[in-house]
């Protein structure tokens, strides 16, 4: 996929599509919002070799709200790797990765990376709940693969982030991943969205942050979820190294 010393990884989140595509929500339309971002990153990050939408595409686990999303990504030939969010159908997910470019998968390889992305919907709770499976499939390779670099995609955060209204939600069982992190030097990476705001820290040899939403915005540390006026929708560039270094930058949409 690549022959540039790097894997570059566009990370999308919480896109709240709705059945009806002219539904309003706090003052956005969301899917417009989406629409307007796919096409500037179409337009403007030329050398992206896949984009990870990392939960809550959909706001009502609507089929017309993936089948909007499918609409909006249709012009482009980059992979797009799905995962679920407290939002969405699971099941909807994998339905609607079947057409064209989308997938939805645990993880992929990009030598010398892995890439995990998963699982943290909870069913029936807005809550963040990591898959005993997945972590096994997580560590089994993980051990396999000493020499190798791994970054990892969930829609829940895995830490606290100082805000009252979003740590209600943090991964209850965080620390199935993060005892691994804190193990190795091969974890490089964490971002998750869901919380509407960004949020950066370090644990061990791997960097921990969160990614803006595709629609409205939420003040970080907030005690209720509010919504911060002054920040636009926006996605994260990731940029894995073949040397096992990272770099990353958020991009806000005016």
């Amino acid at each position: 996929m690549k022959n540039k010393g790097y894997t570059k990884i566009i990370q999308m989140t919480d896109l709240h599509l709705c059945e009806d595509k002219t539904r309003i929500s706090f003052d956005i339309n969301t899917f417009d919002s989406a629409k307007k971002m796919i096409e500037h990153i179409h337009e403007n990050e030329v050398d992206c070799d896949l984009i990870i939408i990392s939960g809550d595409i959909s706001d009502d686990e609507s089929d017309n709200s993936y089948s909007h999303l499918t609409e909006i990504v249709s012009p482009i030939e980059i992979p797009f790797y799905l995962m679920p969010g407290n939002h969405d159908s699971v099941e909807k997910i994998r339905e609607f990765s079947r057409h064209k470019n989308l997938n939805s998968k645990l993880y992929l390889e990009e030598d010398p990376w892995f890439i995990f992305m998963f699982n943290t919907k909870k069913d029936g709770s807005p809550n963040g709940y990591l898959k005993n499976d997945e972590i096994e499939i997580f560590k089994k390779i993980l051990d396999e693969n000493k020499e190798k670099y791994f970054m990892i995609f969930l829609h829940h955060h895995p830490v606290k982030i100082g805000s009252p209204s979003m740590d209600k939600m943090v991964i209850e069982n965080a620390e199935l991943l993060l005892d691994a992190i804190s193990n190795t030097e091969s974890v490089r990476g964490v971002s998750w969205g869901h919380v509407h705001n960004v949020y950066e820290t370090q644990i061990n040899n791997a960097r921990l942050f969160s990614t803006p939403s595709t629609c409205y915005q939420s003040k970080p540390k907030s005690k209720t979820f509010i919504i911060d006026e002054n920040e636009k929708p926006g996605y994260r560039v990731i940029k894995l190294f073949d040397s096992g270094e990272l770099e990353s930058q958020v991009i806000r949409l005016a």
